[in-house]
């Protein structure tokens, strides 16, 4: 190639559009595993903490553990931690939803289901502010750095979603 011209010089327009769409439904498909893996390991969390499944299991997200010491700080019982993990889990389920669905109708920005692609992100980047804030609020500054960078992540995600051109 020579010096000073375009990268993508003889690229057809169309194949350009489609690996950029194909870059950003990756990203979905992405978010969409990762909030997965993390409901179901907080479940399986949950499940090990209840008893329901032996102590030794691996494969549970530490979450329990990580909020149950958070809590006793202030004086709140276990059992409460585990109304606070049933909460987190509501609002990770619904995220998981949410990724699946704007995955699945996503086919590009100009036949995107907006609202789908929209409720996904802000559901997500809620989930990591709170979080964030909960971190502060609660001592949990062990976590902070880690839902710090996730949800930047999910920032750039989002912008590239909707910005990077088609």
């Amino acid at each position: 190639m020579a010096p000073g011209l375009p990268m993508d010089k003889g690229i057809p327009t169309s194949m350009k559009t489609t690996t950029l769409v194909a870059i950003k439904r990756g990203l979905l498909l992405y978010w969409s595993l990762w909030f997965t893996v993390v409901f179901a390991s907080n479940g399986l969390d949950g499940l090990k903490a209840l008893g329901v499944i032996d102590k030794g299991w691996k494969l549970a997200g530490g979450d329990f553990t990580q909020i149950s010491p958070a809590a006793a700080i202030y004086g709140v019982p276990a059992r409460a931690s585990g109304v606070l993990l049933v909460c987190l889990m509501v609002g990770e389920g619904i995220t998981v939803a949410a990724f699946w669905r704007a995955f699945g109708k996503f086919r590009g920005l100009k036949n995107a289901d907006g609202r789908a692609l929209a409720a996904a992100f802000i559901l997500a980047i809620s989930l990591f502010a709170t979080l964030l804030l909960a971190d502060r609020s609660f001592g949990g500054h062990l976590f902070m750095a880690t839902h710090l960078k996730i949800l930047i992540a999910l920032l750039v995600s989002l912008l590239v979603v909707y910005f990077l051109p088609e």
